[in-house]
């Protein structure tokens, strides 16, 4: 089981890295273009809100952490910091698609969404004793 683990990290690393390197060069090169993210085909609400992220400073933020948590899941000794660094993001891409894309409005982005943020939580529910561990140290008296 660990090693399956050890593979789905570097997946997941090797996905994020991507994401990010794709996002961040449209973005350097274009600007932010809701169509090339086929965000038109969503409803209202979710497209004000992802127009304001994306079109704000935290659309870069966004994507240069993917970049970072991808680089820190490829090492050997800080990859549980890359874990835990995107984890609130998995969170946020999770609840927006069950929130404002059910149904799914595009197959692909619905199933990129669900795939990152599932890859994450199912690898810091495998790791949480571990992570439980590195995080939280009780004071010895």
């Amino acid at each position: 089981m660990r090693k399956t683990m050890t593979i789905l990290r570097y997946i997941f690393a090797v996905v994020l890295i991507l994401f990010g390197i794709i996002g961040t060069y449209a973005m350097i090169t274009e600007g932010y273009n809701p169509q090339s993210e086929g965000i038109l085909l969503f409803g209202k609400t979710f497209r004000q809100l992802h127009d304001a992220i994306m079109m704000s400073y935290l659309g870069v933020i966004v994507r240069v952490a993917q970049l970072i948590a991808g680089v820190l899941l490829l090492t050997r000794k800080y990859w549980w910091i890359g874990l835990l660094f995107y984890l609130p993001f998995a969170v946020n891409i999770f609840l927006i698609h069950i929130i404002h894309d059910m149904p799914p409005a595009h197959p692909g982005f619905f199933a990129s969404g669900m795939i990152v943020s599932l890859m994450n939580f199912i690898l810091v529910l495998y790791e949480k004793d571990r992570l439980k561990q590195l995080i939280v140290n009780p004071q010895k008296k």
